[in-house]
């Protein structure tokens, strides 16, 4: 007996949405049946090798009756619109991160689909990567004991190369690039492995790009623990992408093909051990498709559902307001303003 799929249809298909249409492929539980891009040469392509309708638009793909659900992997700004015309059509949403361009369009997003009874998944595919499970079973374990500190760094020199879309480096779509973009990865990821973030400083500035895009941020976090953490992302500099948390009794060294843990005794060096995951390739993005799903099928709330994306949001919000006032924010101001 073949197991029932879900129908899906895809907004967004080229460059990162390649990602997430071949995440769908390896899913096992969800079809590819339709996909719509701006970039008409992708669109057929994509179209051709999975046997799907190449949409003409967004408003054929989101209403044709043969769909089940949208994944939307689209500019942050025409989300809320897109997931509006999926609720009114009744399809359930994949909505690659942020969830929207603001807190004030997320909570309308999330009313929306929980009125008409609809699931909501935002993609933030980078907690569910093998060496951020593993940080997680280790800090359960209590293996470095007392949390003291989280470092981490995501950036890249997409500002610097050639082709980078027009929102991107517009501050009505894209407030605070780095952060928006690669950032707010982290920013999810520290949430689930340690606790609530409760307020934000951050710093900015433009260095290389045109525009007067604020393509370098630092940003301070302090959790509701009390435990600080540095967050820093720029669109300028060459790759980095590290999160280490610091410990009493040791440190957790996550990059994004293996683990390093290295063990205190006495506050003297212990023993270091190394884990590899080069063999993961895809699989985050294959775990997030399936979950989706997965919630479909079974009617279920996603791990990273609504709730989640619109507070790492929340927290970039806050850092635009840290920017501009030069000021400490809290993120209730930040949830709770209207």
């Amino acid at each position: 007996m073949t197991e029932k799929k879900v129908r899906i249809a895809q907004a967004g298909i080229a460059n990162h949405g390649r990602t997430i249409v071949n995440a769908t492929r390896d899913s096992g539980n969800l079809q590819l049946v339709s996909c719509f891009d701006i970039n008409t040469a992708a669109n057929e392509q994509v179209a051709k090798e999975f046997g799907a309708t190449a949409a003409a638009g967004y408003d054929q793909l989101v209403n044709d009756p043969n769909v089940d659900a949208v994944s939307l992997v689209t500019p942050n700004h025409l989300h809320l619109y897109q997931i509006q015309k999926a609720v009114e059509a009744k399809k359930h949403i994949f909505v690659d991160k942020p969830i929207t361009n603001t807190v004030r369009e997320a909570r309308e997003a999330i009313g929306m689909a929980e009125q008409a009874g609809l699931i909501l998944m935002v993609g933030h595919n980078t907690r569910r990567r093998q060496v951020f499970r593993r940080a997680k079973a280790l800090l359960a374990e209590q293996r470095i004991g007392e949390i003291v500190a989280v470092e981490a760094n995501l950036s890249r020199p997409a500002g610097l190369q050639a082709g980078l879309p027009a929102w991107k480096a517009d501050r009505r779509t894209c407030a605070l690039l780095p952060m928006m973009q690669l950032g707010i990865h982290f920013v999810d990821t520290v949430e689930y492995l340690i606790g609530p973030i409760e307020r934000i400083s951050c710093f900015a500035g433009n260095i290389a790009m045109p525009n007067r895009v604020l393509d370098s941020t630092a940003a301070i976090l302090q959790l509701k623990s009390g435990i600080p953490v540095s967050l820093t992302s720029y669109y300028v500099s060459a790759d980095a992408y590290f999160l280490r948390i610091y410990g009493t009794q040791g440190t957790i060294h996550c990059f994004p093909l293996k683990l390093r843990l290295d063990l205190l005794q006495n506050g003297e060096p212990k023993e270091t051990i190394e884990e590899d995951f080069s063999s993961e390739g895809a699989g985050s993005y294959i775990l997030q498709m399936r979950e989706f799903g997965d919630c479909v099928l079974r009617g279920v709330q996603p791990e990273t559902g609504g709730g989640q994306g619109l507070r790492a949001l929340a927290v970039i919000e806050a850092m635009v307001k840290s920017v501009e006032n030069h000021s400490v924010i809290e993120l209730n101001d930040i949830l709770k303003a209207e």
